[in-house]
């Protein structure tokens, strides 16, 4: 059975290289389905949160008395530390989707007795440890990888405040 997996294997990646020549189109297609199925590898992924982490924008200072219309895009990614490229979309898989806004807003500047409002948008992350490890379906070698990942924390992603200034 272990050779006749093998053989299939080696099958299918002679008729992916001969297609690249014949259909070019069609062997990226092939290759990403390839690639999805996961034909070759089985992964399996444990994470473990390890504290909330943020990182504050300051959007806009309005004067007092003033007002201003502003437009905001914001988008809170996952980020990965110590990650290899062969394994990223698997880690990605197991995390948050990343968060996008886009809203437009009027600011008021403060009340009398102060200079100004500052305008902030802080987006909260969750930090934490990653560990993959990846099975060869067809020798049963293992394989494993760890690291660091940031994802949008499901509690309040993003946070919206202001701070007035004398």
């Amino acid at each position: 059975m272990e050779k006749f997996s093998f053989t299939l294997l080696i099958a299918c990646i002679s008729l992916t290289f001969l297609l690249s020549f014949a259909a070019p189109d069609f062997t990226i297609k092939l290759k990403d389905h390839i690639s999805s199925m996961k034909i070759v590898y089985s992964y399996s992924v444990t994470k473990a949160f390890s504290e909330q982490t943020h990182d504050t924008i300051e959007l806009t200072s309005v004067p007092s008395g003033k007002a201003k219309r502003k437009d905001i895009q914001v988008q809170s990614d996952v980020k990965l530390e110590n990650t290899p490229l062969n394994i990223q979309a698997v880690v990605r898989e197991s995390l948050n989707e990343p968060e996008e806004h886009n809203y437009t807003s009027t600011l008021q500047g403060p009340d009398k007795g102060f200079s100004s409002r500052k305008y902030y948008l802080t987006k909260n992350y969750d930090k934490g440890r990653y560990t993959v490890i990846r099975t060869n379906k067809v020798t049963g070698a293992e394989k494993m990888y760890q690291g660091t990942y940031y994802e949008p924390s499901v509690q309040d992603p993003l946070v919206r405040w202001s701070r007035d200034e004398k």
